[in-house]
């Protein structure tokens, strides 16, 4: 039995003999395969009260990790992480409280767990609340039904349950008419029933929309971000690339990968050029250090630019990513700037870089120093010599001391590498996570 087999074992008997609830699709393989990014469960928001503390020390005492958890107005969200040397195995965990858009509620659990069944391992919901959950979220929202279910509609949207339920919320014949017609006229559509149904407990998801929504979307961050800096030839491609595989099953589209800087502004060569202040630009890529060492003026000026780019940029495209359980990665952040200087041609004080990066850089959650020993180094790739390789490895030690930076070493397998670093962030994303749930 596989590690993701048993632990959908253990918490599905969980739910079975402790909660209201049902799965709300693709669970035709459970356990023995997963077939989703995720699994949905639709429960009553009472029920879940009930569980959520065993339900976290279960997860806590297996020994997976919740290494991300959103707690949003119509769902709470955990994804767990158990990981060794040889594989990773991530499940995500979905708990629908009902299907709403903007606090105004479409279907309520109750309605849904009403017409639930026992397969025997397992609740489910029936074909028609499967649809009826995504059709009736889609239409509200202005988005197509999804055509990887179309056997799902094509077994229910003729159905008198599903017929009754549109007509009911949003005021429609069927389906079809329901994608022709914009979105905001159904949802307001559906406001209205809500209002003349139960205007109290509207107003009370809306609020709680509101409330979750500045809390995750504006202040806090669900998901993490990560960067990698190390000389050329201490494995970062390799240790990245092996680390987007392992959680592909779950952030395959839920990642940005971002090189050096967030790369909001140009190159500041090109930039130069563009302006008339530079005639020409070396667009030799392939030699990072293929610079002439700069001055002082010139390195302040390079560095205050690019801090432009890291503290803007940060908001705009990583911040705007780890708000909602997704994960950015960095190959190379502004550690390599006080790592590398020959790479960004930023020749000042490596303290300064530093301290100038604690008042100044945004951070990120894990900061990986990556490295191995220069006869490892030079085995692998001859881009930097002797000298060079140790002027950063002096570096990263002084930095490997300092609060928020991991140093590890990359001697033997890629494997060892990535299972050191995945984890230190799983241990440290749960430890968080379960602070969060107390």
């Amino acid at each position: 039995m596989t590690a993701a087999t048993e632990h959908i074992r253990e918490i599905i008997g969980f739910l079975n003999k402790n909660a209201d609830y049902a799965v709300l699709r693709n669970f035709e393989g459970l356990p023995e395969k997963n077939n989703s990014r995720d699994i949905d469960i639709i429960i009553t928001r009472k029920s879940y009260k009930k569980i959520k503390r065993a339900l976290v020390e279960l997860i806590d005492r297996s020994g997976w990790k919740i290494i991300t958890y959103l707690n949003s107005d119509r769902l709470i969200s955990y994804v767990c992480a158990k990981t060794t040397e040889e594989s990773t195995d991530i499940i995500q965990w979905d708990f629908f409280f009902d299907t709403s858009v903007w606090g105004v509620q479409l279907m309520s659990a109750e309605e849904f767990l009403e017409h639930k069944q026992f397969n025997g391992f397992l609740y489910y919901v029936g074909v028609e609340c499967q649809f009826l959950d995504k059709i009736l979220y889609n239409s509200a929202v202005g988005s197509k039904y999804p055509e990887k279910y179309k056997a799902t509609r094509d077994a229910a949207e003729d159905t008198a349950i599903v017929k009754n339920k549109i007509m009911h919320v949003l005021g429609c014949n069927s389906a079809a008419e329901c994608e022709q017609k914009r979105g905001k006229g159904l949802l307001l559509r559906a406001f209205w029933n809500n209002l003349k149904r139960r205007p109290l407990g509207l107003f009370a998801d809306m609020f709680h929309f509101l409330y979750t929504f500045i809390g995750n979307y504006l202040l806090s961050r669900t998901g993490f971000s990560i960067g990698f800096t190390g000389p050329d030839g201490s494995g970062k491609t390799t240790v990245i690339d092996t680390i987007l595989e392992r959680i592909a099953p779950v952030f395959k589209t839920a990642h940005k990968y971002c090189h050096f800087r967030p790369a909001l502004f140009g190159n500041l060569g090109e930039v130069a050029h563009s302006a008339g202040i530079k005639k020409e630009v070396d667009r030799n890529y392939s030699d990072p250090h293929r610079g002439k060492k700069t001055g002082t003026l010139s390195s302040l000026l390079r560095l205050c630019y690019y801090s432009a780019d890291y503290i803007v940029g940060y908001f705009a495209k990583v911040k705007s990513v780890t708000r909602i359980t997704r994960i950015v990665v960095f190959d190379r952040y502004y550690t390599d700037i006080i790592c590398d200087s020959r790479r960004s041609r930023i020749y000042l004080s490596p303290k300064f870089l530093y301290w100038w990066g604690r008042l100044f850089i945004p951070s990120l959650d894990y900061n990986i120093l990556l490295t191995a020993n220069s006869e490892t180094i030079l085995a692998r790739k001859r881009e930097l010599d002797e000298e060079g390789i140790n002027t950063i490895n002096r570096k990263i030690d002084c930095l490997a001391g300092k609060k928020g930076y991991t140093k590890v070493l990359n001697e033997t397998t890629p494997q060892a590498a990535v299972y050191e670093i995945l984890n230190h962030v799983f241990n440290e994303q749960h430890r968080k996570n379960l602070k969060r749930l107390k």
